[in-house]
């Protein structure tokens, strides 16, 4: 007695189909992360950093505008009312700017960055408002709007319970 029934077709295979999944699988997820990795930006953390090479060089030509200028200061933070005061001065009689830009910088990520605009409200005293919850070792950059100078401080927490000293008096 001879069987004549005939063979399923090749896509009907159990066994193709179990050998192939994977190859499928790993094809759409390599996709899937090439695509993320073409489309999504780290972004630089600073303008004020670049890499040659493989060492890394930062650009102090505004900080030492801001040590030729003999600027210094003390900022305290009161996170409880967001309130942010700075007392500004230069030991060279330099006239202060109106307003200044205060950036809570991230170590590594520039997307976590937080500008904070201060106004001066009398010679050489500036307040401010921030409105975010800061977490982790910070790098504050004061300047003015025009960039010609920056006073930097890395701070560490708690940020309300201490007064930073930002310049060289």
């Amino acid at each position: 007695m001879t069987d004549q029934s005939t063979p399923s077709p090749w896509y009907k295979q159990p066994w193709l189909w179990f050998i192939l999944a994977p190859l499928i699988a790993t094809l759409l997820y390599s996709t899937v992360y090439i695509t993320a990795a073409m489309v999504t930006h780290d972004g630089v953390v600073l303008e004020e950093y670049t890499k040659k090479a493989k060492a890394f060089h930062e650009d102090t030509t505004k900080t030492e505008a801001a040590r030729e200028l003999g600027l210094y200061g003390d900022l305290r933070m009161d996170l409880l009312t967001g309130d942010i005061n700075l007392q500004l001065n230069s030991s060279t009689g330099t006239e202060l700017p109106q307003s200044l830009q205060l950036i809570i910088g991230h170590p590594t990520k520039a997307s976590l960055d937080i500008t904070v605009q201060l106004r001066q409200l009398k010679d050489g005293y500036y307040a401010g408002a921030l409105e975010a919850v800061l977490k982790g070792r910070k790098n504050l950059i004061l300047q003015p709007a025009d960039k010609q100078w920056q006073l930097v401080q890395q701070v560490a927490p708690p940020y309300d319970e201490q007064t930073f000293k930002l310049g060289v008096q």
